[in-house]
């Protein structure tokens, strides 16, 4: 591990340039906590800073990256999608505005974080804006209250529980680590911090969110040097807290219950279903290139009209939908190859070094965001991909940690 005093020793070395470019960096998640223009500014010129840095020392070593390739395929893929659809230019923009993403992800791997001791200050600002968002949320719960069963105050939209299931989720899985790790008082205040935050996301509403959240903390609890006692404390205690929180409030205890069964999409009348049917009629529209990425938020009514128990949203609320059907099946085959490859890689880490907690449970987090059984946003939405490619982004990141093994 890097001390503070090392972090504050390497920045110093640094040149103005890189003081200037790696501070900015470093102020992301608290970008992420403003709203969604701010963020999007930093995520974007993050990407061009590092683009700009490619150019200036002729080093495209990152393209030989299998995860790399896959992700300019499913990209390429994309644009072909766009040019060939009812609404080229429309779409066009889209597909290309979409690669800023994991052009992010990109300058995170290859240049912020090859420094370790930035990887580590990323880290430490990451736990600040989850400690910040948990903190705005606990005084909504006190000042405000939930809004019609979820918690968005001061955003007006479901910002909160997007920013601790995404976002923060990297350093939730760590804390979750380090309480079943019985590392002493560390862990008595890693699970304390966990705790807090995962009933927060309770009252935040957001069911989905919550549950990847949760489970993907539970798989990180067992990924580094776990400690079965204190697991199973640590998973009963959240339980009890999760279903104490329902017990005082009626309201969030049948949106979590019985209203978020009748809407799984176990039947054609679910209102699951009802939307991601529209996103398989748009694959049966163009099942080989599909209608063109984004374009589904417009072609929907369309495409349903006559058509019973069908929604037309802006998106499928599923990405391997949305893919298949926008896309078609060689983008979607592109995009779970996208997908998988960055997940082996995470994984991979793993496989490499199992001491340093953070390459121990980098997996999870895009296993977490891309599990296909889900409900999701727009997978080339804006807001969804800022917090999901800053999290992937930093699991990803973990890997140069392993040059810190080799030293």
């Amino acid at each position: 591990m890097i001390s503070l005093t090392q972090i504050f020793a390497h920045f110093k070395d640094l040149g103005l340039g890189q003081k200037i470019t790696h501070g900015f960096y470093l102020l992301g998640p608290l970008f992420m906590l403003i709203e969604r223009s701010p963020a999007d500014a930093w995520l974007s010129l993050c990407g061009l800073i590092f683009l700009g840095h490619c150019i200036i020392s002729r080093n495209w070593f990152w393209l030989k990256t299998l995860w790399v390739r896959f992700t300019f395929l499913f990209w390429l893929i994309c644009i072909v999608s766009a040019v060939l659809s009812e609404l080229p230019l429309y779409s066009l923009g889209e597909a290309i505005a979409w690669f800023r993403f994991p052009l992010f992800a990109f300058a995170c791997c290859f240049y912020f974080c090859r420094s370790i001791e930035i990887f580590y200050a990323m880290a430490i600002s990451i736990f600040i804006g989850l400690l910040l968002m948990t903190g705005i949320l606990i005084a909504e719960i006190f000042l405000v209250g939930p809004q019609s069963g979820r918690l968005s105050w001061p955003y007006g939209d479901l910002t909160p529980g997007n920013y601790l299931a995404k976002a923060s989720l990297p350093i939730f899985c760590v804390l979750v680590a380090i309480a079943v790790a019985n590392k002493g008082k560390l862990s008595l205040i890693a699970a304390i911090i966990s705790l807090i935050s995962i009933s927060v996301s309770v009252f935040a509403g957001e069911r989905i969110n919550f549950i990847s959240r949760a489970l993907g903390g539970m798989l990180a609890g067992l990924s580094w040097k776990p400690k079965l006692l204190p697991y199973c404390i640590l998973i009963c205690i959240e339980l009890a807290a999760v279903f104490g929180v329902f017990l005082f409030n009626d309201t969030l205890a049948n949106r979590f219950g019985n209203e978020f069964v009748s809407q799984l999409p176990i039947n054609s009348e679910s209102p699951y279903m009802r939307v991601w049917k529209g996103g398989i009629i748009a694959f049966q529209e163009s099942p080989i290139i599909g209608i063109g990425p984004d374009v589904y938020r417009k072609s929907c009514p369309s495409l349903t009209e006559g058509i019973d128990n069908i929604d037309c949203h802006t998106h499928p609320h599923n990405f391997y939908i949305q893919l298949a059907g926008e896309t078609g099946i060689i983008g979607l085959v592109a995009g779970c190859l996208m997908i998988c490859s960055i997940i082996v890689a995470c994984f991979s880490y793993r496989r490499v070094d199992r001491n340093n907690i953070f390459t121990a449970v980098a997996y999870v987090v895009p296993l977490a965001v891309f599990f296909p059984l889900k409900s999701t946003g727009d997978f080339f939405g804006q807001w969804n991909n800022l917090f999901m490619w800053s999290a992937v982004a930093f699991a990803l990141a973990s890997g140069n940690l392993l040059q810190e093994r080799k030293a």
